[in-house]
């Protein structure tokens, strides 16, 4: 096992202002008042004091921003019992998670996760599996909020923001000290007739002190999941087991008002084991075994004579995957690969207020580079340096009308691309305190990854071969986003809408040689030849019924297209509805929240068409219309004293998914306790 040394070196966000959850009480939700965000029994006032920093790279008040930011907070992620990342946004209005053999990532706008950008306290991190950051892998212990920006964020993040931005702030301590303990155990209905139940169990652990200028945090979890079969006739399983210990150290100096410097370390070991059958029945133990490393550090001061703001950061990631595939009783087709990845991030930023202007502007100089005996080369690199500047702009800001412009560009050269400009330009106009409209437009790009390059290998138990393609050039985008937010009059009642369009031209397609066969190997490599684009429109209303009542639904409707092949995109639901209840009766300490989703049916294409022999008119693509299912989830709490809490959550309670195109864990319920002080 990779031994882990703590490497205190480079970044965290600049220093965000953290709202503490813990002490506001809330009811339920999923779309702020002011900004899409998930808030639930705040008083209006206390919504708009928000700060976010994913949206404008700044700190800002929620009422405030330009582009459309949603928030879920502290509190809500505990209200909610979930276990990690993956879980919690499962059900969040217009996200869509994508399961696959190495992980679950996310899709925003219908835009696969290889278009979404995961951060945490603003920094890129290492490790994708493939084209996907697998959400499952990241923890909620040490969180304050979760930010999320639906659209083009390339002028401010750069590459791969095109589908929208997630970020994970972490949490700073408030109190001299602080002391968390989170313990839940179950089953889930497994399809094996080996195993009809599979086990799994989660433990997290924090604790914080703020002393002085001095603050200091750290915690520990660990994960527990059998894997899940859910088709019986054969002895694969669809699902992983997991085992998996993560912790993490943060320290802080806050000499003054103005000054703060900070450090922080992570360090993740996961291990994934299952079992695989291929046609010819031959059997394999599959292992994957990851290891991840983040370390971060940063200063920020606030110059008060010019009221300019310097942030200057870093980031060193370093993540180590392990393949195997042991054949049983045989050791012919057994193989081995080991992958790693090394990321190296420095960054810095200005702010300065002028006016009616914040200005922010900013450098970022990226290096990045993978070893694996699955490459053409075993070692091959890239770097990436980045300009920026946006300015926000209040134009006119009266009792009746405030708008405000928000013109963003960044310039970024890539040593294998060259240069990629990335412009937006967004508004608002807050019509009185019950309306306010936003817009904005912006092109990004996403270069080709390391394995679309360089990836070589053979998997001759199953029967296929992987060809990168070095020849692949970055894909380029074009979007156009519009969202308008109405408070009723009736308190606690808002209606929000949203509607896009994103073009994709450079589409990077896999093409496929024929059906995988283990005396004749398909090939499979990597083309730029489709155009698309991803068209929709979101809707999301909240209902204060009562006090202790809150109602939250919403609809999607996406349209999706490969105009190269005239055909919708694979794997994207048409209409989606997500509805959540939250019940809360406070004299006893229950409290109750039900979310559910219906997914409609979603278009697969099964053959040897896959990839310009489609285009030609060469090869045979069989489609196939998985059919649309509901997701149902409920969390009962009970809260015995202010720093004790039970708790039973039950999960995909109609048993969503299939053996092929929805390979989810199957219905399962935790039960758990709480301990906080």
């Amino acid at each position: 096992m990779f031994q882990t040394v703590l490497l205190v070196v480079f970044a965290q966000v600049g220093d965000p202002l953290v709202v503490d959850a813990g002490s506001i009480e809330v009811d339920a939700g999923t779309v702020d008042v002011d900004a899409g965000a998930i808030d639930a029994g705040i008083d209006e006032d206390d919504k708009r004091l928000q700060t976010v920093v994913t949206g404008s790279r700044t700190e800002r008040k929620l009422s405030d921003v330009v582009v459309p930011t949603e928030v879920i907070t502290r509190t809500q992620i505990e209200q909610l019992g979930v276990r990690d990342l993956g879980q919690l946004l499962q059900q969040h209005a217009g996200v869509e998670m994508v399961y696959t053999n190495r992980g679950v990532g996310i899709r925003l706008q219908g835009l696969d996760p290889e278009y979404v950008l995961v951060l945490v306290d603003g920094q890129r991190i290492a490790g994708r599996a493939g084209t996907i950051t697998d959400v499952t892998r990241f923890s909620l212990r040490d969180l304050e909020r979760v930010e999320i920006v639906k659209g083009p964020a390339a002028a401010l993040y750069g590459a791969d923001a095109v589908g929208g931005v997630i970020n994970l702030i972490t949490r700073r301590p408030q109190r001299e000290l602080e002391l968390s303990l989170r313990a839940m155990g179950g089953g889930f209905q497994n399809g094996s007739r080996d195993v009809p139940l599979g086990t799994e169990a989660d433990l997290r652990a924090h604790a914080a002190t703020k002393l002085g200028a001095f603050e200091l945090r750290g915690g520990a979890g660990f994960r527990h999941r059998t894997p899940f079969d859910r088709n019986p006739d054969n002895v694969a399983d669809n699902g992983p087991g997991i085992r998996r210990f993560d912790y993490d150290v943060d320290v802080s100096w806050n000499p003054s008002d103005t000054l703060r410097a900070w450090s922080r370390t992570s360090y993740a070991w996961t291990d994934l084991r299952a079992v695989d059958e291929n046609d010819t029945g031959a059997v394999f133990n599959r292992a994957q075994r990851t290891e991840q490393l983040d370390s971060w550090l940063g200063v920020r001061n606030i110059f008060e004579k010019t009221g300019t703001t310097l942030t200057v950061r870093g980031h060193f990631g370093f993540f180590k995957d392990q393949f195997q595939l042991d054949q049983r009783n045989s050791r012919k087709l057994d193989d081995y690969s080991q992958t790693i990845t090394r990321l190296f991030e420095g960054y810095v930023q200005v702010d300065q207020k002028l006016g009616s202007h914040l200005l922010t502007a900013g450098a970022e100089v990226l290096s990045e580079n993978l070893s694996s005996s699955r490459l053409v080369s075993n070692f091959v690199q890239r770097g990436r340096f980045g300009l920026f500047v946006q300015d926000s702009w209040t134009l006119v800001s009266n009792d009746s009308v405030k708008l405000s412009v928000e013109p963003g560009l960044r310039g970024d050269l890539d040593s294998q691309f060259g240069a990629a400009p990335s412009p937006r330009l967004a508004f608002k106009i807050d019509a009185g305190k019950s309306l306010t409209f936003r817009a904005g437009w912006g092109l990004g790009f996403r270069p080709p990854s390391f394995n679309e390059l360089y990836l070589r290998f053979c998997n001759t138990g199953i029967g296929y071969c992987v060809d990168g393609s070095p020849g692949l050039v970055p894909e380029r985008s074009g979007s156009v986003n519009i969202a308008v937010d109405y408070r009723l009059p009736i308190e606690g009642w808002t209606v929000s809408a949203s509607a896009w369009h994103t073009s994709l031209t450079n589409l990077i397609n896999i093409t496929a040689s024929g059906i995988p066969n283990p005396d004749n190997p398909t090939i499979f490599s990597y083309e730029n030849v489709a155009g698309a684009y991803t068209q929709g429109a979101e809707v999301n209303t909240r209902l204060k019924v009562s006090k202790g009542v809150s109602v939250d639904l919403s609809y999607m409707g996406l349209d999706a297209r490969d105009v190269t092949r005239n055909r919708p995109l694979e794997g994207r639901s048409s209409h989606r509805v997500n509805a959540s209840v939250n019940v809360k009766y406070r004299p006893t300490g229950l409290e109750a929240v039900v979310r559910s989703t219906w997914n409609g049916p979603r278009p697969f294409y099964v053959g040897t068409g896959l990839g310009f022999a489609n285009v030609l008119g060469f090869g045979e693509t069989r489609t196939v219309q998985a059919p649309g299912y509901f997701d149902l989830e409920v969390q009962v709490t009970w809260a015995l004293r202010q720093w004790f809490k039970i708790f039973l959550n039950g999960y995909n309670l109609l048993n969503a998914g299939d053996a092929d195109f929805n390979p989810r864990p199957p219905r399962g319920a935790l039960a758990g306790v709480s301990l906080e002080y």
